[in-house]
């Protein structure tokens, strides 16, 4: 192969993003190359040996690739994926993922904790707490488009068919891909690394609370986003913001994400003791 269609092979190869196996791969070219080297250098003595690898065109040109190939790893690990979070495929990762759970919760002028159930298949159920006591259940179920909701502390429940804008949000926002999804559809900022609760974290934060649109007007907003550097999953969102016309912060907090849970239909199915009322909620 002549040096100039070696040339286009390793141009060809340096558009590949920094990974896992590309130190192998850059070790295994240079290898082979120094190999061909051997075998076309001719006889010398052992004071010419510096010169004489250098000479090789192929020899310099795997050098030339160690240097440039260095070049563009120190230029990633100050930008995104060589420092643990490839962000580009955060989305991706996450959009083969079909089923969550997490913990949302929100302190401001309200002050709520739920537990969030997720799944395409079977539906949404939200296990809703107030000073550490539950307070609601609400099962969207699937296909029926019904919602169940149970309120133990009036001991009675309601069952009515879901809004249009209800299953709307219940097919979106209430799936915890979709802070995903919008956090990396807009401008953002770099914030580093981090420790959260023993993992370690990259985040990215956002200024702008237009994208969700379940968050009313506001005057100051602020949302962080950290992935897990490991397994390139989000461990944690946050999303602190002032109301408009309101003094009061309000937070809310997305943690303890469990991707990928195994879920069975009955999972979605609220237990409704028989004494309980069925009431109309208006």
């Amino acid at each position: 192969m002549r040096p100039a269609d070696n040339i286009n092979d390793l141009i060809k190869k340096l558009k590949l993003k920094a990974s896992g196996d590309l130190d192998k791969r850059v070790h295994d070219d240079i290898s082979k190359a120094l190999a061909e080297s051997d075998k076309s250098k001719s006889a010398v003595t052992q004071p010419k040996i510096g010169r004489t690898i250098m000479k090789s065109p192929i020899v310099k040109l795997a050098v030339a690739a160690v240097i440039v190939i260095a070049v563009l790893i120190s230029i990633s690990q100050i930008g995104d994926s060589a420092t643990g979070v490839a962000w580009g495929e955060v989305v991706r990762d996450v959009e083969k993922i079909h089923t969550i759970q997490y913990r949302e919760t929100i302190t401001g002028s309200e002050e709520r904790m739920t537990i969030v159930s997720f799944s395409p298949e079977y539906g949404l159920k939200e296990e809703c707490y107030k000073n550490g006591e539950i307070s609601t259940i609400a099962c969207y179920q699937k296909p029926e488009k019904m919602l169940v909701a149970v309120l133990p502390r009036a001991e009675a429940y309601e069952r009515r068919p879901l809004t249009e804008r209800g299953l709307r949000i219940v097919q979106t926002k209430r799936d915890g891909r979709y802070y995903i999804r919008t956090f990396m559809s807009v401008e953002h900022k770099q914030l580093g690394r981090a420790n959260i609760n023993g993992v370690e974290v990259e985040g990215i934060e956002i200024d702008s609370a237009e994208p969700f649109e379940p968050i009313p007007p506001v005057d100051s907003f602020v949302g962080r986003l950290w992935v897990d550097v490991v397994n390139n999953l989000p461990v944690l969102v946050e999303l602190e913001f002032v109301p408009v016309g309101s003094t009061v912060q309000t937070k809310v907090v997305m943690d303890d994400i469990q991707w990928n849970v195994e879920f069975s239909k009955s999972d979605f199915e609220p237990n409704i003791p028989d004494d309980y009322e069925q009431i109309t909620i208006n």
